[in-house]
């Protein structure tokens, strides 16, 4: 979280985000291959244990909410939102580590923010097929097709950089206010004893908070173009049947 504070305010931004990210990828791809040994050894009539039964679990979960979020339309891309969640929440509590967190800087909210804003039109082509671009007739709704994009990909930003300029504000004006203080003013108590508890709102609830809106905003896109690509099957369908029961009368 505290990006201005950490070890690597020496280096330049994009050396922190490319060590953030390696970071990441490492540390998630150990302990997949480590989950699915561990998985492996389990037989089929024994009860999970120890971390696969926390992986079980932690998989169990995220099927649950994003299964009932997307009313199950979009089931097929669980893996990459599971996947999407799970990076976010690593690097977004990166700061934990005085890592920058891996949106500490916006191309990174960008790159995500535009996978899920290409879906859109992915899923609405697939589902909806010609029906979909009847949409982009209306001069308003089109320029609002770009609103997604924004919103998604700032929101999460903003949030986490907010948290960061935040935690630094904590820290110079308790460290300021204890300069006036003899002797002891040379450490910033004040900030020890404030600092902990905003850091660990935004370093690890907020963090996860905004991990699990963007993962859940993706679903909820998606699975909206799909909704209205069956809705206009089905509307399809009952006008085929007036049709044929017209004819027959």
């Amino acid at each position: 979280m505290d990006d201005i504070v950490s070890n690597f305010t020496s280096v330049p931004q994009s050396w922190g985000q490319i060590f953030t990210l390696g970071y990441i990828v490492v540390l998630l791809t150990i302990v997949s291959i480590i989950v699915y040994f561990k998985t492996k050894k389990v037989k089929e009539d024994e009860s999970p244990n120890g971390i696969v039964f926390l992986a079980e679990q932690y998989v169990g979960l995220f099927d649950n909410e994003f299964h009932g979020a997307t009313e199950g339309k979009i089931d097929r891309v669980g893996p990459y939102l599971f996947t999407l969640f799970t990076f976010l929440a690593v690097g977004n509590t990166a700061g934990l580590l005085s890592l920058k967190t891996v949106v500490g800087t916006y191309s990174v909210s960008l790159a995500l923010g535009l996978i899920t804003w290409i879906g859109i039109y992915v899923f609405g082509i697939i589902y909806q097929k010609l029906s979909f671009f009847k949409k982009f007739l209306n001069p308003i709704e089109l320029v609002s097709q770009f609103s997604p994009l924004i919103s998604i990909s700032f929101r999460i930003f903003g949030n986490i950089t907010g948290g960061s300029i935040i935690m630094y504000i904590i820290y110079y004006a308790t460290g300021q206010l204890f300069e006036y203080i003899p002797v002891i003013g040379q450490v910033n108590l004040l900030g020890m004893i404030i600092a902990p508890w905003f850091q660990m709102y935004f370093d690890i609830f907020g963090a996860l908070i905004q991990a699990y809106i963007f993962a859940l905003l993706t679903g909820i896109y998606w699975s909206q173009e799909v909704s209205e690509g069956l809705e206009n099957k089905e509307t399809k369908s009952l006008e085929k049947l007036k049709s044929k029961e017209v004819l027959i009368s």
